[in-house]
C-alpha cells in the first residue's frame, strides 16, 4: 500500500542563516500566523488529501522542538483536524531534541 507524507510540520523555513541552522533554530511564531499561514497546507493534507503520515520538522517552534510538540501533534492535528495516521521524524530530529535544542537531557 502506498501513502503520502506531508512534511515538514511546523514553521520550517530555514536551513542556515545568521549562525542558526535547521537543527538549532526556534521559529518564534504567533498563533495567528501558525493558523493562517503555516498550518493551512498541512490541514489540507489531512482533511482534503487524507494523508496518512506527517513528518515533523527539525526546528523548534516557540522554544519546543517540533517532533516533541504534543499540543501540535495530538491537540491540533489529531483532535481538531481528525488525523488518524502516524507521525515520522526527519532524519535525526528525535536526537536533536536533546543534542541541539537542549530541550531534554537525553532521548532515553
Amino acid at each position: 500500500k502506498l501513502i503520502s507524507s506531508c512534511k515538514h510540520f511546523s514553521a520550517y523555513d530555514l536551513e542556515n542563516w545568521g549562525g542558526k541552522t535547521r537543527f538549532t533554530f526556534s521559529a518564534e511564531v504567533s498563533e495567528r500566523d501558525l493558523v493562517e499561514y503555516y498550518w493551512v497546507p498541512f490541514r489540507a493534507c489531512v482533511e482534503r488529501a487524507h494523508a496518512k503520515s506527517i513528518m515533523c520538522s527539525l526546528n523548534a517552534v516557540n522554544g519546543i522542538p517540533s517532533c516533541g510538540y504534543g499540543l501540535f501533534q495530538n491537540g491540533i492535528v489529531r483532535d481538531e483536524w481528525g488525523f488518524e495516521g502516524f507521525f515520522v521524524s526527519d532524519c535525526g530530529a528525535i536526537r536533536e531534541i536533546a543534542s541541539s535544542h537542549h530541550y531534554l537531557n537525553s532521548t532515553e
